[in-house]
């Protein structure tokens, strides 16, 4: 994968205004789905246009505060990184690197930890079956 190419990635025009219009229908029935939101988000991240841009940062920042969903959050604060390299905000995108480095190096340590668990108590299980015969 070419990482530069992310941040040369645009949504077409077509895409960018089918995304507004399911997120203003869904807006003005009342609160917009998640799923609705980082769609348009998404979309208006990829626009050419640095208000959009600055819009879809707006979304990703609310869905980020009111989701509690930690895999979207790893999402939006990608996103939100990939977006603030657009607008050329390379320490703000840095920071929500940082914040991704930290919460995968935090779900390895926690894996290792369930992982050596469940290695020990299949060890004990094993030990304790062994002796009993």
């Amino acid at each position: 994968m070419d990482y530069g190419s992310i941040l040369e990635e645009r949504t077409s025009p077509v895409v960018l205004m089918n995304a507004r219009e399911q997120y203003m229908r869904q807006c003005a029935r009342g609160d917009p789905s998640a799923a609705s939101t980082f769609a348009f988000a998404h979309a208006m991240i990829g626009s050419k246009n640095k208000l959009d841009v600055k819009e879809g940062i707006v979304c990703l920042e609310k869905l980020l505060r009111d989701d509690d969903d930690r895999t979207s959050k790893r999402h939006y604060v990608y996103y939100l990184a990939v977006a603030h390299a657009r607008l050329k905000h390379y320490d703000i995108s840095l920071g929500y690197i940082d914040v991704l480095l930290e919460a995968e190096e935090d779900g390895l340590i926690g894996a290792a930890i369930v992982g050596g668990g469940a290695l020990a108590l299949a060890g004990l299980v094993a030990i304790f079956s062994l002796s009993r015969k």
